[in-house]
């Protein structure tokens, strides 16, 4: 197949959630076979190299447009005066429109697939110049026959809902409630108007069944997982690693840091926490506390990982699933989360991974896995079997494609 792949951003480096899920699907659309195309946005923010471009995506051919899309006081207060979502309105580009349309006009692709929710401002405003058409829309792309995919990464609307609860400040508060109460306007049009969605989580895909009366199909994402893993219990030693660019990370460990670390370092009081994370270095005054070690924007994920025991994801507000928390699965590494950052995966608490509601559980959790080392290493063995059976990249990848061919037909 033929298949355009629409993106808002360079998926390198692979120091994100995000980042990770669209170059392994990339990269596993690749593998099968496929003729690839992805047309992205190079943001200002997240600016890759056409060096750097060309050596790790050997696999697809990128075409990039420049954009700006950080975020402005003055265009967010602005937004207000509006009825359209901020989050949204950053990705608009009539020029970028206009040049996906010629690619499409251009080339005969079987398919066309959306990577997330902020993609779709490339494909969502019909413009016509001189009686022909500047930028099409997607459902001028499904009159020409060419089926439109919409591969969410997230629930959107509920990760800023959920923040908007757990804001302290009130003004912010009120700011994302609006906001999140836009966005899920714009979501709900979204899904409804491809002609298939494809979910990262089983919660996600409910949803989804329920708002789109389309096809639904669940591609949970896949991680590189080696046939047998050395699981290595560090002592005394417990990490997150994690964007601290998304405020669902900021707001997560602020938590732990201020509700689970005081009393877990008091009942364990050798206990090292080290925390890494792209953008770590502007929320350094958090970690201020005794053996909190920030290790700022590490080069490798995997190292840092396998180096600093159990793995912590205090997330609080989220949707779709955590990369960073898979990958330490892939990885045999006992982990605790919470119920929110293991929402929708296939997993049982206890077995693959231990799930803490609150800060009372978190403790007890943590505990149990220092002390006792037979328990981690057997949860790092099921947790890895579990990546090798639900994650697998060929596996997932031939029955994604298999869905796909049923849309074109």
């Amino acid at each position: 197949m033929k298949i355009l792949v629409v993106g808002n951003r360079v998926p390198w480096p692979l120091h994100d959630g995000g980042a990770v899920a669209t170059y392994r699907m990339l990269e596993a659309l690749s593998a099968q076979g496929n003729q690839l195309t992805y047309f992205t946005y190079n943001t200002q923010k997240h600016y890759v190299t056409e060096e750097k471009i060309h050596a790790h995506f050997p696999f697809c051919e990128v075409i990039t447009v420049p954009l700006n899309a950080q975020v402005s006081p003055l265009s967010a207060f602005k937004n207000l005066f509006s009825r359209g979502s901020y989050f949204l309105e950053r990705y608009y580009n009539v020029g970028a429109s206009a040049q996906l349309t010629a690619l499409i006009a251009e080339r005969n692709f079987d398919l066309i697939q959306i990577e997330g929710l902020y993609s779709f401002p490339l494909l969502s405003k019909p413009i016509w110049f001189w009686g022909e058409p500047l930028c099409l829309s997607i459902p001028e792309l499904q009159q020409s026959g060419v089926p439109v995919v919409y591969r969410a990464h997230n629930v959107e609307h509920e990760i800023w809902m959920r923040l908007a609860k757990n804001e302290p400040n009130w003004l912010k508060r009120a700011y994302l409630n609006i906001q999140s109460k836009r966005l899920r306007k714009e979501e709900q049009k979204a899904i409804q108007s491809v002609n298939a969605v494809v979910g990262i989580s089983q919660t996600d895909c409910d949803y989804f069944g329920v708002n789109n009366t389309n096809k639904v199909h669940l591609y949970l994402p896949s991680v590189k997982t080696a046939l047998k893993v050395d699981i290595k219990i560090q002592p005394a030693s417990i990490f997150h690693i994690g964007s601290m660019e998304w405020d669902a990370n900021v707001q997560g460990i602020t938590w732990f840091l201020t509700k689970v670390w005081p009393r877990l370092k008091s009942e364990v009081p050798d206990l090292v926490f080290h925390v890494a994370g792209k953008g770590i270095m502007a929320h350094k005054n958090l970690f201020f506390q005794t053996d909190v070690v920030n290790h700022g924007e590490v080069s490798n994920a995997t190292t840092f990982m396998q180096a600093h025991g159990i793995g912590v994801v205090p997330l609080l507000a989220g949707s779709g699933i955590r990369m960073k928390l898979i990958e330490s699965l892939s990885l045999g590494i006992p982990c605790v989360a919470t119920p929110v950052a293991v929402q929708g995966l296939p997993i049982e608490n206890g077995k693959q991974l231990m799930v803490a509601a609150d800060a009372e559980e978190f403790i007890i959790a943590i505990k149990d896995l220092l002390e006792n080392r037979k328990k981690a290493i057997e949860m790092g063995k099921q947790a890895h079997a579990y990546c090798m059976a639900n994650h697998n990249p060929t596996q997932n990848m031939s029955t994604l494609i298999a869905f796909y061919q049923s849309l074109i037909g």
